[in-house]
């Protein structure tokens, strides 16, 4: 990897604000001054210093990010905040974000700069879970726990898996499993029974759940994680 991509991959500063610095001489491979920004280094042999202190590389970022309300998936929008401006101190990384929630829709959302793995998540023939919990205008009718089972049309060549449906005690809420990701499905699927979803929160996808993240707060995934993900 070249000198300068591996510096600025690793947040010390932008491509030419790095160039910058190994001009200078402030840049070291172990122990000996780099002054030529395409000089090749191994970040996972090579002790490589800037102003003598340690830089650290990290190839992919993992994170999970408890969306708030009236934030909007997408890296850039000219009316509404994105999710991207709460993620701070990784504006150096290319990320991008792995199941897309509404605006008014809250809760996990994973963000990676691992293309690999944000492919085999979103690919349909994985079926990765993802749990809502879902808070509807009346009490749910437990007849819909075995029609979401079943799955059923929304319309022509519009097929919904089979999901799980847990009713809470309140009735008007529940925890919806599904198995894929259709443009606004759960709002769509309790629609289709006369039902108006007046609040949803993702918790979880896959092994991943949201846990006491406030919102707006998030966290790295854990090594274990990222291995979780990787085998679904």
């Amino acid at each position: 990897m070249r000198l300068d991509k591996f510096l600025a991959h690793a947040g010390v500063g932008t491509r030419s604000e790095v160039k910058n610095l190994i001009k200078m001489g402030v840049v070291t491979v172990n122990g000996e001054a780099i002054f030529g920004s395409d000089f090749s280094v191994n970040p996972d042999q090579d002790e490589i210093l800037v102003d003598e202190s340690p830089v650290s590389y990290q190839e992919f970022v993992y994170l999970l990010l408890n969306k708030p309300v009236g934030y909007v998936s997408a890296r850039e929008d000219r009316k509404d905040p994105t999710v991207m401006s709460l993620v701070t101190g990784f504006e150096h990384r290319d990320l991008h974000i792995v199941g897309r929630l509404d605006k008014d829709t809250t809760g996990l959302i994973l963000l990676t700069d691992d293309g690999k793995l944000t492919h085999h998540l979103t690919s349909p023939k994985h079926d990765v879970s993802k749990t809502y919990l879902v808070e509807v205008n009346s009490p749910i009718d437990d007849v819909l726990v075995d029609t979401f089972a079943k799955g059923f049309g929304l319309g022509e060549n519009d097929k919904i898996l089979p999901s799980k449906l847990t009713i809470l005690e309140n009735k008007k809420e529940a925890h919806l499993t599904i198995f894929e990701g259709k443009f606004h499905q759960v709002k769509r699927m309790f629609s289709k029974y006369g039902y108006t979803v007046v609040n949803l929160q993702r918790i979880a996808v896959g092994p991943l759940v949201l846990a006491a993240l406030k919102p707006g707060e998030f966290r790295e995934l854990t090594n274990d994680e990222v291995k979780q993900l990787k085998s679904l």
